[in-house]
Order: structure tokens, then C-alpha cells, then sequence
């Protein structure tokens, strides 16, 4: 009992606090790479676009009607670093909604879902005809 009269009950909070493990975190291994707030590859290939949309139109329109272009993929290229400003995979998120959009496009229908199943109209129209098969009555 002498040892707890000295020690405390904060002695005792103070060994448990120094007992806490620590681990290692691999979540920034998860981000993506960015320069100046936007992910390596969007930024090259706008970088690339603005200087070959910039160039070719300042040969062919002048100055003026040539910029116009590269100004819209700036502003476009501002947009992107303010998206993934707190998350460094939007992008991801972006070409999903990409994705979507001409899967709707090309299904013709503003209403798509996808699925993990493996159930083709093919395959679904084989179930029915064999259940049709094994659960009609000859006769």
C-alpha cells in the first residue's frame, strides 16, 4: 500500500500512457501523386493540350482567337486542382461519372445499373427456356 500512496493514481496513468503502441499508418500510400493540387498525368496531358491548342491556334486564328482554347483549358486545368484540393482521387471519382455518362449514351437510357453478377440477357434467356423445359406438362 506504501508504493500507491507514493506513486498516485497519476503514476499509474502515466505508466498505461507510456504503454500505448504505436502504429505504422499506410494511408498516404493511397493518395495520389500532385503537382501544385493536381494528380502528375491530368496536368501533363493538359499541359500538353494547352501548349499544342495554343501554338497551332496562334499559327492559324492570330493571337486573339487563338488563345481562346487555351484559356478554357486553364480554367478547365483551375477546376481540376480545386476538386482535388481535400481529395487527391477525385479524379477517379470524375472518370467514373465519365464512364457512366457514355455507358447511358450508348444504352440509350438515362437509367443504367451495373452489377458483380454474371447474368447476361443471353444466360437469363437460357434459364428461362430450360426452367420452361423442366417445369412444363407434356400432354
Amino acid at each position: 500500500m506504501l508504493w500507491l500512496l507514493g506513486r498516485g493514481l497519476s503514476g499509474v496513468a502515466n505508466t498505461m500512457r507510456k504503454e500505448i503502441q504505436e502504429y505504422a499508418s499506410y494511408n498516404v500510400l493511397a493518395r495520389k501523386p500532385l503537382i501544385a493540387g493536381v494528380p502528375i498525368i491530368t496536368l501533363l496531358i493538359f499541359l500538353c493540350l494547352i501548349l499544342t491548342t495554343g501554338f497551332g491556334g496562334i499559327l492559324l486564328f492570330g493571337i486573339g482567337k487563338g488563345l481562346i482554347i487555351p484559356i478554357i483549358l486553364g480554367v478547365l486545368l483551375f477546376s481540376v486542382r480545386i476538386k482535388c484540393m481535400d481529395d487527391s482521387r477525385a479524379m477517379e471519382g470524375v472518370w467514373w461519372d465519365v464512364k457512366g455518362a457514355i455507358s447511358r449514351l450508348i444504352c440509350q437510357s438515362s437509367v443504367t445499373s451495373f452489377t458483380s453478377t454474371n447474368d447476361s440477357l443471353k444466360r437469363r434467356k437460357e434459364y428461362v427456356r430450360e426452367w420452361i423445359k423442366n417445369n412444363t406438362t407434356n400432354g
